[in-house]
């Protein structure tokens, strides 16, 4: 049984901002999918968690970037899982280019939902069958605990679309990532980026109905969150923006 799982690729263009820099939103779509293939082998895949009635779904990240990936950047990716409990189960990424230098380290909790009543599913209740990765560092913590939104935020509303919702039924996790980016707006990232993020996918978002976007500023430091019209909270992010390393 694999413990971790490592791949290599390379950033494509159609992933990178117009600074050349591969998108937040196309890095966590990386490690979903890098995250799937591992979970294939370790025979919890989507499709086999499907045909048992269950589904993962991201709850909690914190992101800690030191340098983002660029358009041509070869990358190793390794993910693995932690130890699950009967609430969540962790899963650990790391990114780095092919000579070692340190790109970005990700924590990630998941919670095991029942697809036709979209309750959770304790892992203690089904046999995943991870293995034991207790021996194996943790690169950064990732606590349930969630960022405070501070200040005034700026609101505004933006609709769901067809090309945010995913085989789940849901607005992708990473699409939240790309309306935070948006949110933030394209002149901050021409010199910065996100060096740390904390963020809690509240509740799915199912629907086309307008959603409400709050983001709020204080030097680089940011939070933001969106909501339904009625004002249940779909997503909470807060994190800080700072100039990257060189490479």
């Amino acid at each position: 049984m694999e413990k971790t799982y490592t791949e290599t690729f390379s950033v494509r263009s159609t992933d990178c901002d117009l600074y050349s820099r591969m998108r937040p939103d196309a890095l966590f779509t990386a490690m979903q999918e890098g995250g799937e293939r591992h979970a294939l082998r370790l025979g919890c895949g989507h499709e086999e968690m499907l045909s048992r009635g269950l589904f993962f779904a991201l709850t909690r990240v914190h992101v800690s970037m030191l340098r983002a990936p660029h358009a041509g950047d070869t990358l190793v990716h390794t993910t693995w899982p932690g130890n699950a409990n009967r609430f969540f189960c962790p899963r650990y990424h790391v990114f780095s280019l092919e000579d070692g230098t340190p790109l970005c380290a990700v924590g990630t909790l998941w919670v095991m939902l029942d697809t036709q009543q979209r309750k959770i599913v304790s892992p203690e209740k089904v046999d995943l069958q991870f293995p034991d990765n207790s021996d194996l560092p943790v690169p950064v913590s990732v606590n349930a605990r969630l960022p405070v939104l501070g200040g005034t935020p700026t609101v505004g509303t933006r609709t769901p679309v067809y090309s945010e919702f995913d085989v789940n039924g849901h607005v992708n996790n990473a699409k939240y990532i790309a309306w935070l980016c948006d949110a933030l707006g394209r002149e901050t990232f021409r010199d910065q980026i996100i060096g740390d993020l904390v963020a809690g996918y509240e509740r799915e978002i199912r629907d086309d109905a307008p959603k409400n976007v709050l983001l709020s500023r204080e030097g680089d430091s940011f939070s933001f969150k969106i909501t339904s019209q009625g004002g249940d909270k779909h997503f909470v992010a807060g994190g800080t923006l700072r100039r990257e390393e060189e490479p």
